[in-house]
Parts: C-alpha cells; sequence; structure tokens
C-alpha cells in the first residue's frame, strides 16, 4: 500500500505511457507538486485512491507537466465537481473516470474539460444534484457510462438532451438508482415514453440499463424508434425486477440493424448451469432475490438477446393475441419476426410458463447464431422452429423439457453448443431413442445434459455427432459410460461427474487413452461417484495411477475397499500391497495345489512305472477280451530260485514248508531238471510252466555274475501281463541293496519278503500263502 512518493520517484522515465496508482492511501498534500513533471510523454494516469483515506484532491498543478495526457481517472472528495480552467490545457485528454464522494455536479463543472470523448462516473453513492445543463459542453462525447450511481434514473436520463441527434457509439447505465436495494415506485423504477425522449433520438450503438431497479416500462417507451432503427446495434435491460406487460419490449426485436440485445434475470434468483469450457456464461448470484447477473458491458463483450413474453401464457391459447407487429398466428403457427442482423438472444431467466407446443416460424432470424433462454419455465417441446438456419448455439438450461419431440432438434442442422441441464429429460425416452434426439445435429460439438437423473442412453446414441469435443453427462445415474466412445473421435472433455459409476471397463479405458493419444491431452472429470477399489478393480486403479489422461480431483476419488469402508484411490497407489491383500492367499493355494498336484504326479508316475505290468494288465482287461491266468492254467505252482551255495534252505526247509503246510507244488532245478536238457533251457521251460517264481535272494545268488544273473533276467521275462504278480522276492535285510534295480523295477514292493534270518515262521509262512496262493 503506497502512502508517500519521494520527489525523485519517477526521475528518468521519460518514456513511460502509462501510470497506475489506483488504490492506494496516497496523501497528496505531503508530495511535492513537481512529481510528475519527468513524465512529460505520460498518457495514461490513474490516481483513483481509497476514499476513505483519502482527504483531499490530486493539485492540478501537480498535473500540469503532463501536457500529452489522454486518459485520466481521479476520485474527487469536493463537494461540488469542478475542473479548473489549468484543464484547457490538457488538448490531448479524451477520457476521464471520476469517482469519489462529491455531492453536487453543476453546469460548469465540465466547461474546462470540453474535448472529452469518454467520460465514466463510476461509484458515485454520494451524489445528491445534476444539474440539467451538466452536458451541455461536452460536444465531442462519444461514450457516457455510469456506474453505481445513487440518482434516479429518470433524472439521469432527462439530463441527456444536448446529445439528441448526435452519433455516439455507447450509453451505459449500471446502477443508476436511487434505491439499490429495492425498487421504489415513488423514487425510481417507472419508465415511460417520457422519459425515453431523449435517449431513443440520440443515434447510439449500444444502450445499456442494468441493475437500475426498473419494474415497469410503458408500453409506449420504445414507440419513437426512428433513430434506433438505424443506429442501435446492442440493448441491454438486465438484472430489472420487471412485472406487468412486456410489450414495450417487443418494438426492439425489429430495429434494422440489432445485434445483439439482453433482457434477462426479471424473474427469479439465478440458479448455476454447467457452461461450455470455450462459451463461459457468467452466472454470478448476487444478493437480492430478483436480480441475478452482475453484467457488465465492455467493448469486447458479446451480447446476448431477447424477447420477453407476458408474466404468464401459453403459445396454444387461442386467445392470446398481440396489438404489436412482432407476433402473429396463422392456422396454428405462429410467426416471428426479428431483425435481420440479430446475432444472439438472450431472455434468461425472463419469460414465464411457455408452451412450445406449437410450430414457429422465425422471420429475420436467418443471422442469429445464439439463443440463451435458460431457467424461463419453458414447456413441451414438441412444435418444431424453423427459420434459424445459422444457430450455433442455444442453452436450454433450466426449462421443463420433460415433453420432448424426438424431431425437436432436427431443423438445427448448424447445432454447435446444446445446454439441457437441469431440464428433467425424460429417462425413458433417452434410454431408448436417444440417438434419434440429436441424430440431424451432425456438427455439435459441446453438449450438457447434466442434471437430468438419466440412467441409461440408447445404443447408437452420438454416431451421427463425430465432431463432439465436449460432453457433460454429469449430476446424472449413469453407472458406466453410456455411449460407445468410438463414435466420437473428436471428443477432449468428458465430464461423468456425480453419478453411480464405479469402474470402468477395460474396453472403455482403452478407447480413452487413444482418445488422449489422438487428439491430446483429453480431459475426464470423475469426481463425486463412489468409486469401487476392490480386489476386482486391480487394472482400473492401476489406469486411474498410471494413465496420462488429464483427470480431476488430483486423480483421488472416494471410493469402498474389499470390507465395505469408504476410503480414497490414492490410498491404494501402492498397488502390489492391494494385490497381495488380493490374491495372495488365492495364488498361495493355486501354488500348494500345483505342488501337491507335482508331487502326486511324481509318485504316481514311479508306481506307474513300478507296477507297469499291472496297470497294462487292468486296461488290456477293460478294453479287450484279456483275462488273467489262474493258477489252475500252470502245471507247477511254484519254481524256486537260489544260489548252488545256499541250497540248504530253499531246498530242505523253504520246499517242505511249501509242498507239506502250503501244499503247493514245487519245482527245484537240482531235483526236477532232466538231464536232457541243457541248464539254461531248463530254468527258462520251468519258470513258464509255473504260477509263480520263488526268487531266494542270498548274498551268493545276488553275487553270482552267471546263473543268478540268468535266473533273474529269464524270471523279468516270464512275468507278464496275465500274470503281473508272478515274480517273489525274499531277500535278507543284509542284501537289499544288493537287488538289481531291473529286478526291482518289475516286482511289486508286496511281493517282496525281507527276512531277517533264514528260518521260516508263523509270519513269513503266511506272507508265503497270501503271495504264493493268491
Amino acid at each position: 500500500m503506497i502512502s508517500r512518493i519521494e520527489l525523485l520517484a519517477f526521475e528518468g522515465l521519460i518514456n513511460l505511457k502509462s501510470l497506475i496508482l489506483r488504490n492506494n492511501e496516497i496523501t497528496f498534500e505531503q508530495i511535492s507538486p513537481f512529481i510528475f513533471k519527468p513524465l512529460y510523454n505520460l498518457e495514461h494516469l490513474d490516481l483513483i485512491q481509497k476514499l476513505t483515506t483519502q482527504k483531499s484532491d490530486a493539485p492540478v498543478s501537480m498535473l500540469q507537466p503532463l501536457t500529452q495526457l489522454r486518459n485520466l481517472s481521479i476520485s474527487t472528495v469536493k463537494y461540488v465537481l469542478y475542473f479548473e480552467p489549468e484543464f484547457l490545457n490538457f488538448t490531448s485528454l479524451e477520457a476521464l473516470e471520476i469517482t469519489g464522494s462529491t455531492r453536487n455536479i453543476t453546469d460548469s463543472s465540465f466547461e474546462n474539460v470540453k474535448g472529452l470523448k469518454e467520460l465514466f462516473l463510476n461509484h458515485m453513492v454520494s451524489i445528491r444534484f445534476m444539474d440539467d445543463h451538466v452536458f451541455v459542453h461536452l460536444k465531442n462525447l462519444t461514450r457516457l457510462r455510469f456506474d453505481t450511481f445513487e440518482i434516479d434514473l429518470q433524472h439521469v436520463l432527462s439530463l441527456l438532451w444536448p446529445f439528441r441527434g448526435r452519433n455516439m457509439s455507447e450509453m451505459f447505465f449500471q446502477g443508476v438508482t436511487m434505491s439499490q436495494f429495492l425498487p421504489n415506485p415513488i423514487k425510481n423504477g417507472f419508465l415511460t415514453q417520457r422519459d425515453f425522449v431523449h435517449l431513443t433520438h440520440v443515434c447510439v450503438e449500444s444502450v445499456s440499463l442494468i441493475f437500475g431497479n426498473i419494474y415497469y416500462i410503458t408500453a409506449n417507451a420504445f414507440i419513437n424508434r426512428t433513430t434506433w432503427n438505424s443506429c442501435l446495434r446492442h440493448v441491454a435491460i438486465s438484472g430489472n425486477a420487471l412485472v406487468g406487460s412486456s410489450a414495450a419490449l417487443f418494438p426492439l426485436g425489429l430495429l434494422a440493424n440489432l445485434e445483439t440485445i439482453v433482457i434477462n434475470n426479471a424473474l427469479r434468483p439465478c440458479l448455476s448451469f454447467s457452461s461450455f469450457p470455450p462459451v463461459i456464461v457468467n452466472e454470478n448470484c448476487a444478493l437480492e432475490p430478483t436480480v441475478s447477473d452482475n453484467l457488465s458491458l465492455r467493448d469486447d463483450i458479446s451480447f446476448r438477446t431477447i424477447i420477453r413474453g407476458r408474466d404468464s401464457y401459453n403459445l396454444q391459447e387461442e386467445s392470446y393475441t398481440m396489438t404489436n407487429e412482432l407476433f402473429y398466428i396463422v392456422k396454428d403457427t405462429i410467426y416471428l419476426e426479428l431483425s435481420n442482423h440479430l446475432l444472439s438472444w438472450n431472455s434468461q431467466r425472463l419469460f414465464r410458463n411457455v408452451a412450445l407446443s406449437r410450430n414457429i416460424v422465425v422471420l429475420g432470424g436467418k443471422k442469429l447464431q445464439y439463443i440463451d433462454i435458460s431457467d424461463s419455465e419453458f414447456t413441451a417441446f414438441v412444435g418444431s422452429v424453423q427459420g434459424l438456419s445459422s444457430l450455433r448455439t442455444a442453452i436450454v438450461s433450466g426449462n421443463d423439457v420433460s415433453i420432448l419431440s424426438e424431431s425437436f432438434l432436427y431443423p438445427f442442422h448448424g447445432l454447435e453448443n446444446l445446454a439441457l441441464s437441469k431440464c428433467q429429460l425424460d429417462k425413458n425416452l433417452f434410454a431408448t431413442r436417444s440417438d434419434r434426439i440429436f441424430k440431424n445435429n451432425t456438427k455439435l460439438k459441446e453438449l450438457d445434459i447434466s442434471d437430468n437423473s438419466l440412467n441409461g442412453l440408447s445404443k447408437g446414441t452420438f454416431s451421427k455427432n463425430s465432431e463432439l469435443i465436449y460432453l457433460s453427462l454429469s449430476g446424472n445415474q449413469f453407472k458406466e459410460i453410456p455411449f460407445d466412445l468410438n463414435f466420437t473421435k473428436n471428443l477432449k472433455i468428458l465430464n461423468i461427474s456425480n453419478n453411480v459409476i464405479t469402474s470402468l471397463t477395460a474396453e472403455a479405458t482403452t478407447a480413452i487413452d487413444f482418445l488422449n493419444s489422438r487428439n491430446g491431452r483429453f480431459q475426464l472429470m470423475l469426481n463425486g461417484n463412489i468409486l469401487s477399489c476392490g480386489c476386482h478393480d486391480l487394472s482400473f486403479l492401476q489406469w486411474l495411477n498410471s494413465t496420462l489422461v488429464s483427470l480431476d480431483n488430483n486423480r483421488n476419488y472416494t471410493c469402498m475397499n474389499k470390507d465395505g469402508e469408504r476410503t480414497n484411490t490414492l490410498a491404494f497407489s501402492d498397488l502390489e500391497s492391494l494385490w497381495r491383500q488380493c490374491w495372495g492367499e488365492f495364488f498361495f493355494y493355486i501354488a500348494m495345489i500345483i505342488v501337491c498336484l507335482y508331487i502326486i504326479g511324481v509318485v504316481l508316475i514311479f508306481l506307474m512305472l513300478k507296477n507297469k505290468r499291472f496297470l497294462v494288465s487292468f486296461f488290456l482287461q477293460i478294453v479287450g477280451n484279456f483275462k488273467l491266468h489262474a493258477r489252475s492254467d500252470y502245471k507247477t505252482d511254484v519254481y524256486i530260485g537260489y544260489s548252488d551255495e545256499d541250497y540248504r534252505f530253499p531246498c530242505k526247509d523253504l520246499r517242505q514248508h511249501l509242498e507239506q503246510n502250503l501244499k503247493l507244488s514245487t519245482f527245484i532245478i537240482d531235483r526236477d531238471l532232466l538231464a536232457s536238457l541243457d541248464k539254461a533251457s531248463g530254468i527258462v521251460d520251468a519258470m513258464n510252466s509255473c504260477w509263480r517264481v520263488l526268487l531266494v535272494c542270498s548274498k551268493s545268488f545276488l553275487k553270482d555274475e552267471d546263473w543268478s544273473m540268468f535266473t533273474m533276467r529269464s524270471a523279468m521275462y516270464a512275468q507278464s501281463p496275465a500274470n503281473p504278480a508272478r515274480i517273489v522276492l525274499m531277500v535278507h535285510t543284509s542284501c537289499l541293496s544288493l537287488i538289481p534295480t531291473e529286478l526291482l523295477s518289475v516286482v511289486n514292493d508286496e511281493n517282496i519278503l525281507v527276512v531277517s534270518e533264514w528260518k521260516i515262521n508263523y509270519i513269513l509262512s503266511e506272507k508265503l500263502r497270501t503271495r504264493l496262493m493268491a
């Protein structure tokens, strides 16, 4: 905050063009009158200070060196506004802004600034008097602006007589009223033809009457519009609590060169509607219940447009007639005449209870590009509207569009921006036929159907709207993206916030990533959905963390975890730990099953290899007529093989036990081999004729590399699928390691009888009985 400026503060700044010292607490009495002497090339100076601390005006002597000054903004605390004769030296001064606590403006206030082209009286709430000849000296004025000026609007309008018949670019009146809060019919707000008698005779391009607490305009107020018909381009009568008939406003729509007209916010306090990113429509709510938009007019503002109907009427009523040439009805068709140059129509928050059930033909609306009828109680969108071939933007938000004809939008082939937010759209209609509603709007780029409680769109929706760039579906009840993203290949912004979406499918995320790579910096709004961050949504959570798509709310969304607890997605940035929680136990069991299966497989393979003959025999019995041999099929019951060195136990004890106790016939090579046969042939023939081959595997038998090996091999060859348990081994515990592996591979474990001594006992007897007789 600046309160003091040193003498040499601007020394050397001879080329400075603009100096702004607004809203400081500079005490001009304490500053040298030569402070601005180095700034002789200065063109723009702003010396408006805080009125709460300003005690005196900037002395004119301080401004004397600024001979090139073109634009001056000052605040004054003088009781009577007056510019001294020294201001005659400012021959280049064209624009003057004045604010402060001055009370009186007289006919001589501006006599020394006759060359002004622009005058801005800003925030002068202490003003009490303005002379009738206050503007008489301003012969060159082209722009006059009043903002927050506490004086009767009727009185200000009566002061405009010096401008009659002159060409001006703008007359702007905002907040010009004696009652800043509520209309007072005694002091302000009732405008008649007499009040507009001077203004309508000024050839002005732009007229604005904003927040003036105007509550009634008589029907003949604009009856004389000959001058305006050739000059007026822009009209704004906004933020006034208009009541009564609106017939006085209709003639404005017929002005030949009118381009934009704004007459809105006359009924209810403002509601907020989502606006398109490129087409920003500010809706700043004011404090008063009847005032909604804080609209200020500047050179670069594109005005919108207008027509106010009666407080309550239905375009279908036969009794509805107009005494004005703007409306007429022929055979149930309403004809509306507008200016041929009209570009924009803004009647936001103005109409009341208007049913669009009849066909409407707009005459002269071929250049109209923008319509805003938001929050105006329009209903029954079943008629057709013709004659708006150039319409690009339609703001319909806040109306009752629950009754909508499928073909209502068909005539608007060039429509690019459409807002249908908070329109009570029929969810059943959109769930079954939304593809038909927009099929003719092939140039549509921005669409807002938010806050309509929709829960679905029909298949094929937006298949004809490939140019869509912005789409808002927020505030509905969609559980997923309700259309095919492949239809909208130019989409850059998708708002699906505040729905009931829990997750996005892999197909949807892939399509979104494709749009991001194709169109660059795709924006997706997901905030307000209760997402799922459970075990089935790992891929979606991973996508949220890794995608290049621009997400809102810093990628942090409310979600429900696998235990049903509310949390947020950023808590799951470490997806590995979540994966372990979700799938660790599952994959542990899978691993255990695999290990068990592996072990079982190994065991089975081992058993199969070990019992190959038994298995072959088993399957042969199943598949064919194959039968196992019985003991009766063989000539001899048991062939006893042994070592010649250890013949005593097999030839005596074992043989006697088998023959006497078990009643089995035996073959012993030393006893039963015929002398005419050689030993090898005798062994083979004997084994083939025996039911069982019992090998007594003593140490000498296993180490004898001649006949013992031959005997063992012959036994192995003798075993077949028809008799898979043919070989029985009797082996001493000390000789187990000496048994050949090839022999072990063909003998079942049950047929290996391990003994600690070569002696027949009960256990061995039972084993022999079960193995040899079965």
